[in-house]
């Protein structure tokens, strides 16, 4: 079954996957992207997020973005480093600016459904040295921070209605800000018309249909290093298939911990993936090969 889909650019790990995990709390598909994939990459997505980041746009260390993206139609929210990445490609001005780190209070403004449902002032929390300083042409503020001070941080959200292109200069994925998750709502349903037909177990199901699919009468060989993925990748073929068409290749590189491989080749035999199980133990190949 085909669903609705948001494509989450990841420029940082923990921001990507903490945004795509709320997302998909939403029964809608989120999928993590890289920042140099494709443009063709994003066609069938209902709408796009570009993640945070550590690195900082004033200093120039967005080399290498590929903001093709951008000439879709789907909608695009930029958070953070993102929300930096929206105002520099459409010709606004980021700086440098003091750092703004922890529990803020956001002052909306105007009616942009992305801010849909808020009270005039909400709890979010902010991580960032650069600032958009200049709007570009067409966006407007529809948000602005306040320091405990009383200081006015300007453009920490902002909105070109018409392009469908937001901007939030702090995080809506962590629980600390407080409706962030109804802000994320607002931008999936609201202005991407996401339906949330998407769950895991459906997810499963079709994973496993699909594995099927592909491997037809035959039988899969898969490296098993007995890191998550491998496991989970194993579980969902021998589930799929069956594990008499399963066969497995453990191989001891001389790196791994203590008992490692003992306990990874108990662990498949535990869950009946032991059918066609091989095991090499390669230690003095590799550890002769980095010798020096």
């Amino acid at each position: 079954m085909d669903h609705d889909r948001i494509a989450v650019i990841d420029f940082g790990g923990q921001y990507a996957h903490l945004i795509a995990n709320k997302i998909r709390r939403m029964h809608v598909l989120a999928e993590i992207r890289q920042p140099e994939d494709p443009v063709s990459a994003y066609r069938d997505c209902k709408g796009i997020v570009i993640s945070g980041s550590a690195a900082l746009s004033s200093h120039g260390d967005d080399a290498g973005f590929d903001p093709a993206f951008l000439d879709l139609e789907s909608p695009v929210l930029g958070l953070c480093f993102g929300h930096q990445q929206i105002a520099r490609h459409y010709g606004g001005r980021i700086e440098h600016t003091q750092r703004e780190y922890g529990f803020t209070r956001l002052r909306v403004q105007g009616c942009s459904p992305l801010l849909q449902g808020l009270g005039p002032d909400e709890i979010v929390w902010m991580s960032h040295g650069d600032s958009v300083t200049e709007l570009p042409e067409g966006f407007e503020e529809i948000g602005t921070s306040i320091d405990a001070d009383g200081t006015p941080h300007r453009n920490a959200a902002i909105a070109n209605e018409r392009l469908r292109r937001y901007g939030f200069q702090f995080h809506p994925e962590v629980d600390d800000t407080e409706h962030g998750e109804a802000m994320l709502h607002n931008f999936v349903f609201r202005i991407c018309g996401c339906t949330p037909s998407w769950t895991m177990d459906r997810y499963l199901a079709e994973q496993l249909e699909c594995i099927r699919n592909t491997a037809g009468d035959k039988g899969v060989f898969l490296l098993a290093s007995g890191g998550v993925d491998s496991t989970v990748c194993a579980a969902l073929i021998g589930r799929a298939i069956g594990p008499e068409k399963l066969h497995l290749l453990h191989v001891d590189n001389g790196l791994m911990r203590k008992n490692e491989s003992r306990n990874v080749i108990a662990e498949f035999e535990r869950v009946d993936l032991d059918r066609n199980l091989h095991f090499v133990d390669a230690s003095d190949t590799f550890l002769r090969a980095l010798m020096g």
